[in-house]
């Protein structure tokens, strides 16, 4: 329950503190109220049954005793609860165990008693995590516990920490629902005529105070009641856990003058200096610029110096001297902050250090004022009269990122007159941590994949981070590095090209990436649009949720402030004019918390579009959201798009001579792909994709040859079995079509394969399978019109049709059954005489007619009506352009109607798909 705060880089004091290297046994102290082993409920289920935390300030002296007893209601509570561990301190205090117990019903079993002891582990408790805090480890394998007993644990702990020249402090996390406790408690006394301060929060009721015998006692029950759910984006003085604070200190002033004398010490200065005065002189000769030469020292200190932090002999909060850090090459925040104010001083410019929050820093101003609030120090400088936070821990400073400030809201510098709280104002960064470049090269056309290329420059942390991942990774994990960062910005890309580029110069790292991408272009109204949703404005977020009553008073908090910038090209067709950029091209708004610029121009078969997003950083005021959730909305609203011409060249069309030539970039693109991943099949199948959209069927069987050499799955033969019919090569189909139904029985499988097999003129066999795997559930109708389709094909279209109309009278209001009764009665010459009610019932139910015009038309075909044949195809293919099978049925209505494009569209049709040929011949539509 101690040390919610107290860890200055991770170092300070929040276990139980021994002087020696002894663990201590005897009674409690005397003015301890100890809880009566009768009153732990023997009947209870709570596993938590007594949870007892008392303290004692008194002199400079902290004492906290604790008594905790757990019932271990399970094997994995008996595993958990086995061995009892106490981390050593041995600067600070003692440690001394009072019981430990073992309660069996009526039974009281005392460990000690039988000799047992704790054991010491000569061991540093964080060494994994570069962390010497002087920490030792007990541990005690606690013998004869059962299932159902319960394991009572009390002690109490001395604390008396030299750096805080006789002050007190402590911070005690307070359990809150729903955590359950039998018992619960925790209480701190002082004598009257100390001066200690306490504070419980955030939301804390039910503290009792009370004075008796010259002590001031607090008490408070635990758990705490449930608390009030907080919205995600809360500042974290909201959020934070509760906890009780203790402490002698006056103030913030008195914190700041007992720490300062720690971090500027002449004699230790001037040592550090003597020793460092080749690199002192080296970043003189750099440059005459303060800021530059706080930029080279900054980063002096975070690229030569590693991290460990040391803790021990007062190290809690007393840091090591630079000559030791800068001669060892490591240090902890402390130490790489005094390494940093040396150098800085050295150099003219003044500085001092700063303790922080790094993850409660808007809270400070409620919390007591002690050390223990912060958990980092950091170095503030004044230069040119504007401020600067410099942290030796991090990397990558550059002077393009000094000036930017991080997210801890407030600081207290160490000062020898004293100081109270410095605020940290959020400042935009002056270049951003990640600049974006993409370019999508699509002059292929509006139903071709882009290649994309991505540009991902990083400067700073991230690109310290990066150098270091690259100069020790492999070439398949640099090929994942970039994977991994491309796969954040945009999904699914096939990448062909990578690269990880380092730029000592300029202190970046680029992280560049080629590769294929799905059509970026969807279908309006018969027309290509593409979505410029690259661009961070089209998704922005400002869901901020302040409607429940607890939560109308609360902010927002940004974080840290932030700068994104991406820059998007794209490479249209050429020759294509009439390209047509809507939405709003330019704007420059700010709303509360952010400001977007955006610029997209239009011009010489190129697109261009710059955007800049500002998080300004800080809070946002609740009464602001309302403001901000309109800007956000229209903006997104206004997002650009880019219009294709009507006469834009389209997939289907990529067989004629003319259009071939754009497929070349296409075709080596994935043949890159395939090199760099030649195995997997992922590749061939994406390959075969996109030769299928193009007609180049033969093309695509090969790749799907080899796709199924590496993943022979149900699927991959399911596929191939398509081309094959689109190819008319129908034996070879239907061998998929059962290699695919052996591989996965599934209905959906059953279904293709009988069809295939009726169509093939083996009704018995179709009939045979649908009649075994026919579930007679959800997808009955399916092998309904599966039976209604073998019959047909063979002859028996009649006896099919009363099947197919059986369903529709089963369900008439369902649009996909009238629809496929229009269909089977088109294509099967059947149910003429009310063939047309029924297909424009179908069109006049159904939610979107793309499909069902494509069925009307074909009926109307049939009829002899061609005109409106032709209209409805039209229809159809504006909704569904890629529908091979209707543009067969209005090439047939346009030769009925003696247009020349009719006869001239089937044969390049027929050419390129033939097997669609064979099946409308079958239908009495001979090309």
């Amino acid at each position: 329950m101690r040390g919610f705060l107290l860890v200055l880089c991770a170092t300070a004091a929040i276990a139980p503190a021994l002087a020696d290297e002894m663990v201590h046994y005897g009674p409690p102290p005397e003015w301890v109220e100890v809880y009566d082993a009768a009153d732990i409920g023997k009947d209870k289920t709570s596993s938590i049954a007594l949870l007892d935390m008392q303290q004692r300030i008194e002199d400079g002296l902290l004492t906290v005793y604790l008594d905790n007893a757990v019932r271990l209601s399970s094997p994995e509570a008996l595993t958990m609860a086995g061995t009892s561990a106490a981390i050593w301190f041995p600067d600070k205090g003692d440690l001394t165990v009072h019981r430990v117990e073992i309660l069996r019903g009526d039974e009281t079993i005392d460990v000690l008693a039988g000799g047992n002891r704790y054991s010491v582990l000569r061991r540093e408790l964080g060494l994994e995590q570069r962390m010497l805090d002087g920490s030792l480890t007990a541990t005690l394998a606690i013998p004869g516990l059962r299932v159902g007993d319960i394991i009572r644990i009390s002690y109490s702990q001395t604390s008396r920490d030299a750096a805080l020249q006789g002050q007190v402090e402590n911070a005690s996390l307070l359990l809150a629902a729903p955590i359950e406790a039998e018992f619960g408690r925790v209480r701190a006394s002082w004598p009257v005529d100390e001066k200690v301060a306490w504070r419980a929060g955030p939301a804390v009721d039910g503290v009792v105070e009370t004075t008796a015998r010259g002590m001031h006692t607090i008490a408070l029950a635990l758990p705490l009641a449930k608390r009030e759910d907080m919205p995600g984006d809360a500042p974290s003085r909201y959020t934070r856990p509760p906890i009780l604070q203790l402490g002698t200190f006056e103030d913030w002033p008195q914190v700041s003058r007992i720490f300062a004398p720690l971090y500027r010490d002449e004699a230790m200065f001037a040592e550090g200096k003597a020793l460092l005065a080749a690199e002192i002189r080296k970043i003189e000769a750099a440059s005459a610029d303060p800021l530059a030469r706080a930029t080279l020292a900054t980063k002096l200190v975070q690229d030569q110096v590693s991290y460990l932090a040391v803790g021990m002999n007062g190290g809690n909060y007393v840091p090591q001297a630079p000559t030791r850090t800068w001669e060892m090459r490591y240090g902890d925040c402390k130490a790489k902050t005094v390494l940093l104010l040396m150098l800085l001083d050295a150099l003219g410019i003044e500085s001092e250090p700063l303790l922080v929050n790094t993850r409660f820093g808007d809270g400070i101003p409620d919390m007591l004022p002690m050390a223990g609030v912060f958990d980092h120090v950091i170095v503030h400088a004044t230069i040119a009269g504007r401020s600067y936070w410099l942290d030796g821990t991090s990397t990558g400073v550059t002077p393009g990122n000094i000036a930017d400030t991080p997210a801890f809201h407030y600081g207290l510098p160490l000062r020898p007159e004293g100081a109270g709280l410095l605020a940290i104002e959020p400042r935009l960064p002056t270049e951003p941590a990640q600049e974006i470049e993409i370019v999508f090269d699509e002059s292929g056309g509006v139903d071709l994949p882009a290649i994309a290329t991505f540009r991902l420059r990083h400067r700073g942390a991230l690109a310290s981070m990066l150098t270091a991942l690259d100069k020790g990774a492999s070439d398949e994990q640099r090929k994942s590095l970039v994977e991994s960062a491309i796969g954040q910005i945009y999904r699914n890309v096939a990448l062909f090209e990578t690269a990880i580029i380092r730029d000592e110069d300029a202190q970046t790292v680029t992280i560049e990436g080629k590769g294929l991408i799905s059509p970026p272009w969807s279908t309006e109204d018969g027309r290509r649009v593409q979505k410029l949703d690259v661009l961070p404005s089209t998704h922005l977020d400002f869901d901020h949720d302040r409607a429940r009553p607890a939560w109308r008073e609360i902010p927002v908090d940004l974080g840290a402030p932030e700068l994104q910038v991406v820059r998007f090209d794209v490479i249209l067709p050429e020759g294509e004019d009439g390209y047509v950029l809507r939405g709003r091209t330019e704007i420059d708004e700010s709303f509360p918390g952010m400001r977007i610029a955006r610029k997209v121009t239009l011009a010489d078969g190129r697109l261009g579009a710059e955007e800049r997003v500002e998080v300004l950083g800080g809070e946002i005021a609740p009464a602001d959201i309302p403001a901000g959730k309109a800007a956000a909305a229209k903006i997104s609203a206004s997002a650009p798009s880019l219009l294709a011409p009507q006469n834009a060249a389209r997939r289907w069309e990529y067989a004629r001579p003319a259009l071939r030539r754009r497929v070349a970039p296409y075709e080596k693109a994935y043949a890159a792909a395939i090199a760099r991943d030649p195995e997997p099949a992922r590749n061939w199948i994406n390959r075969a994709s996109f030769r299928k959209g193009i007609l180049d069927l033969e093309g695509a069987l090969a790749d799907m040859n080899e796709a199924i050499k590496r993943d022979p799955s149900a699927e991959n033969y399911g596929s191939r079995s398509n081309v094959q019919k689109l190819l008319g090569n129908h034996e070879a189909a239907l061998a998929d079509h059962r290699k695919a139904f052996e591989l996965a029985p599934s209905a959906n499988h059953a279904i293709s394969l009988a069809t295939a097999l009726g169509m093939a003129g083996k009704p018995d066999e179709a009939m045979a399978l649908i009649d075994e795997y026919d579930d007679y559930g959800t997808n009955h109708e399916y092998f309904e019109m599966a039976r209604a389709e073998v019959l047909a094909f063979n002859g028996k279209g009649i006896e099919g049709l009363a099947l197919v109309d059986a369903l529709v009278s089963e369900r008439p209001d369902q649009a996909h059954r009238l629809n496929g009764s229009c269909w089977y009665r088109a294509r099967f010459g059947v149910g003429g005489d009310d063939m047309m009610r029924i297909c424009n019932e179908a069109v006049e139910k159904a939610r979107n007619p793309g499909q069902v015009l494509d069925s009307r038309a074909l009926a109307f075909l049939q009829s002899g009506d061609f005109a409106r044949a032709r209209d409805d195809a039209n229809a159809a293919l504006l909704i569904y352009p890629l529908q091979y099978q209707t543009r067969f049925v209005r090439a047939f209505a346009l030769r009925a109607l003696a247009d020349p494009k009719g006869t001239e569209e089937l044969r390049y049709l027929s050419r390129h798909l033939p097997g669609l040929a064979d099946e409308y011949a079958r239908y009495g539509l001979k090309p």
